[in-house]
């Protein structure tokens, strides 16, 4: 075992992932996560093919931790493909599939690291065309763990065929000078290039947010949160346009949080 970041999330994950998804405040993240995305398919805009252009149609559920994405969402789809570092992490997936019903031609777990500097082969081995052509990439609540988030956007966009879409949902940067109004008056805002302005402040103040740094878990997060400036910026150097950011319509208690509270972002960008 080596001593980069993904190791150690791999290293940690496949520890916690025998208790963490019973922990009450994960269960109301995830919770707050399907009901956006369940109301919100329109707003995810996927393309799937109509008519008599019938395809397989694909979503890669990466960092997939027990599938919320797919969960919410695997009814859009031929295939779901779960891809993790954690094997603690894929057995939780696995299980999440034979919940629903769905064996492994529908819904299939793969470990490995698609955003390493060196990509290695998955386990088992999955085919260039097999990691390609997805109609959505979801990288959910991973993203802060993850080293170097320009060329994990980059890579993740890789995967999707033209007109696809990459989702990102994590932590949303917020100024905690600001918090009593801003809990008054947290709503969902969709973002696009008009309200830009808006919430140009977000991006000064993001490091007043985040996970207080004796937090278990601490030692595997490289971004305690992220703007939308931040967003859009690597959307569009992964060659995606079409980028929207929504803000969660209320603040989720996190343990070891500095402010004891965290707001989720839902992200998007087609791939042009």
């Amino acid at each position: 075992m080596g001593d980069t970041l993904a190791d150690k999330n791999q290293a940690y994950w496949n520890h916690a992932s025998h208790f963490v998804f019973k922990d009450k405040w994960i269960g109301g993240i995830q919770s707050q996560i399907s009901e956006f995305l369940t109301g919100n398919i329109d707003w995810i805009g996927v393309r799937l093919p109509t008519g008599d252009n019938e395809r397989q149609t694909k979503l890669m559920d990466y960092a997939c931790g027990n599938g919320i994405v797919s969960r919410s969402l695997h009814h859009l789809f031929s295939k779901c493909i779960g891809i993790d570092l954690s094997d603690g992490m894929l057995d939780e997936y696995r299980a999440t599939a034979a919940e629903l019903g769905l064996d492994n031609s529908r819904m299939s777990a793969v470990q490995g690291n698609l955003l390493a500097p060196t990509v290695t082969p998955t386990t088992p081995p999955l085919s260039k065309e097999e990691l390609d052509g997805f109609d959505l990439v979801a990288i959910c609540m991973a993203l802060h763990h993850v080293e170097d988030i320009a060329l994990a956007t980059k890579r993740l966009a890789e995967r999707l065929r033209p007109g696809g879409v990459l989702l990102i949902i994590d932590w949303a940067a917020r100024d905690m000078s600001d918090e009593p109004e801003q809990q008054a008056s947290v709503q969902i805002i969709p973002s696009s290039s008009e309200d830009h302005h808006n919430h140009h402040h977000h991006h000064h103040h993001h490091m007043h947010d985040g996970i207080d740094p004796k937090h278990p878990a601490a030692h595997t997060i490289s971004h305690t949160n992220f703007s939308r400036d931040q967003i859009f910026s690597l959307f569009e150097q992964a060659g995606c346009g079409e980028s929207r950011f929504v803000l969660a319509d209320r603040l989720s208690p996190v343990p070891g949080a500095r402010g004891g509270q965290m707001q989720l972002f839902w992200a998007r960008a087609t791939k042009l």
